[in-house]
């Protein structure tokens, strides 16, 4: 399938001082056919470590990013996992050359929608969601230590109000600050896509609006542009008030099959096999080919003598006695 996909961007700082989030969406123009291997790749980040350092780390990382995955020709779980160890090796060496920006990092999104569907990696809790109307998928994985908490409330392990009460909630399990990577999301096989999907990558800002919140904004936007999705969830977020709001930062793109670009392959072909008319109006299967039977009449001499051939045989043995009496009489 070739796919129209188009994005925009749009973010807040919220009641914070700066922006620490940081995205990146190539190609530039923001739109691309998803034909001979081409793409879209967005890139989306959540910068941690002091008001500078947060926002060279997230700047770095996609910048970097997005380098390194456009200059690989590797297979595209190869090149989301080789992009993201490089944003993270470029942050350690941001590190090992200025001492004051220590402890520096981010989260990160890397997103690629190509022919084939949606493949990402991320570390951190920054969101990927899909919006199928009328559901909003939260597709990849969240390493804040809330969500942990969640899970071991799922298996019966604590109880909600414990892990509800918890002060660490908000800190994360995996990031990207210029050490190992221990867990990250990879989804190198394809994420199926269908026309009229919505993708959003977002901050974890976002989290101010409810599931059905952001539901019920692109369900009303949905014929509208990436640009304005992006600014009515962002406007969401800053009529919600909210005291301590974080940074937010959505990027959303628009997926839509592409018609106009539907090989002669892609289309369905169907076969007539057979002699001339007249034809019935059965037909059969072949190795999966339509078919049509068809059925030619014999010729009208060929119908009498099937139709009377026992009234034929009596009259011919008939003649032939006669004709034999008669020459035998005629000799005596």
């Amino acid at each position: 399938m070739t796919w129209r996909v188009a994005g925009a961007a749009r973010a807040t700082t919220g009641t914070r001082a700066n922006q620490e989030d940081a995205f990146e969406i190539w190609p530039s123009g923001a739109r691309a056919a998803t034909e001979s291997g081409e793409g879209l790749l967005a890139v989306i980040a959540d910068g941690m470590g002091g008001h500078a350092g947060g926002e060279i780390a997230g700047d770095l990382a996609c910048k970097t990013f997005v380098r390194s995955f456009t200059s690989s020709h590797a297979g595209t779980g190869e090149r989301l996992r080789a992009a993201l160890d490089a944003g993270n090796e470029a942050i350690a060496a941001r590190v090992a050359a200025s001492a004051n920006l220590r402890g520096m990092g981010c989260t990160l999104i890397g997103a690629w929608v190509d022919s084939a569907g949606l493949h990402w990696v991320s570390v951190g809790d920054s969101l990927l969601l899909v919006f199928r109307a009328p559901d909003v998928l939260h597709v990849n994985a969240d390493h804040s230590l809330g969500a942990f908490l969640d899970e071991q409330v799922r298996q019966g392990k604590i109880s909600s109000g414990e892990a509800e009460a918890n002060p660490y909630r908000n800190a994360l399990r995996s990031a990207l600050t210029g050490k190992a990577v221990e867990i990250l999301d990879l989804q190198a096989d394809p994420y199926p896509l269908v026309d009229g999907d919505w993708l959003i990558l977002a901050s974890d800002g976002i989290a101010t609006l409810e599931g059905d919140e952001i539901g019920d904004i692109v369900y009303a936007n949905r014929e509208g542009s990436p640009e304005r999705i992006a600014e009515a969830l962002i406007d969401a977020v800053v009529a919600k008030g909210v005291r301590d709001q974080d940074n937010t930062t959505v990027l959303v793109l628009k997926v839509e099959a592409d018609t106009r670009r539907a090989s002669a392959d892609e289309a369905p072909t169907r076969l007539l096999r057979g002699a001339p008319e007249p034809v019935t109006a059965a037909f059969i299967e072949d190795e999966g080919v339509e078919t049509t039977q068809r059925i030619v009449q014999p010729p009208a001499y060929q119908a009498f003598f099937k139709r009377y051939r026992t009234a034929a045989f009596v009259a011919g043995m008939g003649l032939m006695f006669l004709v034999g009496w008669i020459l035998r009489a005629a000799l005596e």
